[in-house]
């Protein structure tokens, strides 16, 4: 019975020839898949009641926690290492990279917050425009969700943590509870330095390259100093997330100038451009009543 379990949650349980790479076509169907149902579940809760929307965060979020805090329970399973000698397998222990000084393990109880507590609601914007950078990012190029068989334990966890976390966001914007609106995109660098002061703190303490902060991933050895890789990995992640309010404010952009209207262009992800930030349309259906 031993054995099995280390078996099932190893990353060739089937003992298949596959793998999934970066950039593989396993690594594309996932991206496929996740981007598709995304964009399916815009379409589906485009024009539900505002309860109903609010009601898919919660469940969002409530999935993702359940995925991260769960996955804890079975490191020793899928870290361990099998020993061809004994025909045994060998604990694997607590993988550090699961800790929350990641950027998108941290935005998993920082998303969870935000989406239960309505007086944080008022961070809505900020916390989904890092909850679709910074999974996207990973997502498309992945690192330790590659190796394994694609429908193995470990890749399966990853690549439906990221995905979900990255849903939450997506849909945060395009169901209307929040808007990335350009003049306030300064407010998720002020989450990118919280995060990064945060990481450095894992980083200090315990001596692990949490966020990139002590070896980086950019492959240049002029990059590697202590004091360079707060600074550059940061700006890095905000230069992408800026980006991602330069897609929106263009998208809108063009719906206005060829005069689409909201109806018409909420097929996409980043197309609300002028519902009411989640507070202010509750604030509106209070007063209604």
């Amino acid at each position: 019975m031993r054995n099995l379990f280390f078996k099932l949650f190893s990353d060739t349980p089937f003992g298949a020839s596959v793998a999934i790479e970066s950039f593989n076509i396993w690594h594309i169907l996932y991206l496929i898949a996740i981007f598709g149902l995304i964009t399916l579940a815009a379409f589906i809760f485009k024009n539900k009641k505002l309860e109903t929307k609010e009601k898919v965060l919660r469940v969002l979020a409530a999935v993702l926690l359940f995925s991260y805090l769960t996955d804890y329970f079975v490191h020793d399973f899928v870290y361990a290492d099998y020993v061809e000698a004994t025909g045994e397998y060998v604990r694997g222990g607590l993988n550090m990279d699961k800790l929350p000084f990641h950027i998108c393990t941290v935005m998993c109880p920082i998303l969870v917050f935000t989406t239960y507590n309505k007086k944080l609601h008022k961070f809505l914007e900020p916390v989904a425009a890092i909850a679709i950078t910074a999974p996207m990012m990973y997502l498309v190029y992945p690192s330790t969700g590659v190796g394994g068989e694609p429908w193995c334990y470990r890749v399966v966890q990853t690549m439906f943590f990221h995905g979900v976390e990255m849903a939450w966001g997506i849909l945060a914007v395009a169901m209307g509870l929040t808007k990335l609106e350009w003049k306030n995109v300064w407010k998720a660098e002020i989450l990118l330095i919280g995060i990064t002061l945060w990481a450095k703190l894992g980083v200090t303490m315990l001596e692990y390259n949490w966020f990139f902060l002590e070896s980086n991933p950019f492959g240049i050895e002029a990059l590697d100093k202590p004091w360079l890789l707060p600074i550059v990995v940061p700006t890095a992640i905000f230069a992408i997330t800026a980006s991602v309010y330069g897609v929106k404010t263009g998208i809108a952009a063009l719906c206005k100038k060829f005069n689409i209207n909201n109806s018409s262009a909420e097929v996409l992800p980043f197309e609300k451009t002028e519902t009411p930030a989640l507070a202010e349309v509750a604030a509106t259906e209070e007063t209604n009543e």
